[in-house]
């Protein structure tokens, strides 16, 4: 797609907000799709704001009438829904958001997209999450919608490890209230043999080489995931493989969530 022959006055405007910003595919992949569904007019820009500006910046967005929405990533999920005019009932529950969208009347409606792009990434591929037995580490505005999108879908178990106990126990416990019949606990950052192990954190994003988890004693067949896009096989992954474990990358989560992203901010009655 050549981007500049969609620039005119007609152009309605897309985003993603983050900080820092370099290192985002989603702007390549929204466009390529928007070409690919033949979607007039609209473009994807990134906007690098830190979280000294989000507000300030969001306030600004209410006011373009030709901004249409924008995906929200680290570290904003959390902060940004303190500054919208709704949210839905997920994002509301999770308390973050990762997607926004403008209504005719400047006012901005937030949804968390994180946890059912991340389920439905893996049902793509054949991995069934009902009955399995799945460790989730990170408790922020990611790792809380993917451990609601997880529930939802009856595992067996769920193992929630952060390196702030109280965090996990806080999501323990909200979601030991919607889900009764889910056997939730707290883990460690040394899990066992479990189907499923999730890298829900930032760690592991562009330079940063920490391990959100040890794959020491993971069973033979767990499969690894991580949420982080940039780069494409963290650290965490690439030991994962050295063990011949099978690995889920970030990008497969983004490219589940797109087509959810792209319905979610273009609705008509926008």
């Amino acid at each position: 797609m050549n981007e500049l022959s969609v620039v005119s006055g007609k152009l309605q405007i897309l985003s993603i907000i983050g900080d820092p910003i370099v290192q985002v595919s989603a702007p390549l992949m929204i466009n390529a799709a928007l070409h690919r569904e033949s979607i007039p007019d609209v473009l994807m820009v990134p906007l690098h704001v830190d979280p000294t500006g989000l507000e300030n910046v969001l306030n600004g967005l209410k006011a373009i009438q030709n901004f249409r929405g924008a995906i929200i990533t680290m570290p904003h999920k959390q902060q940004t829904l303190s500054f919208l005019n709704s949210a839905s009932e997920t994002a509301t529950a999770v308390g973050g958001c990762n997607v926004i969208r403008r209504d005719n009347k400047g006012m901005l409606y937030g949804d968390m997209l994180d946890g059912e792009g991340f389920a439905w990434s893996l049902l793509d591929r054949g991995i069934n999450i009902e009955g399995s037995k799945v460790y989730l580490a990170g408790t922020g505005g990611a790792g809380s919608a993917i451990a609601h999108a997880i529930a939802e879908r009856k595992p067996s178990e769920l193992t929630i490890y952060n390196r702030t106990p109280e965090k996990s126990i806080a999501l323990i416990n909200k979601l030991s209230v919607l889900f009764p019949q889910i056997k939730i606990k707290a883990g460690t950052s040394v899990p066992k043999r479990v189907n499923i192990a999730i890298n829900a954190t930032s760690l592991g994003m562009g330079g940063n080489t920490d391990l959100p988890f040890s794959v020491e004693k993971l069973g033979p067949r767990t499969l690894v995931c991580d949420i982080v896009i940039f780069p494409e096989k963290t650290r965490l992954l690439t030991l994962a493989e050295q063990k011949k474990l099978p690995i889920h990358t970030g990008r497969a989560m983004l490219s589940a969530q797109i087509k959810l992203m792209l319905n979610f901010m273009l609705r008509p009655e926008n």
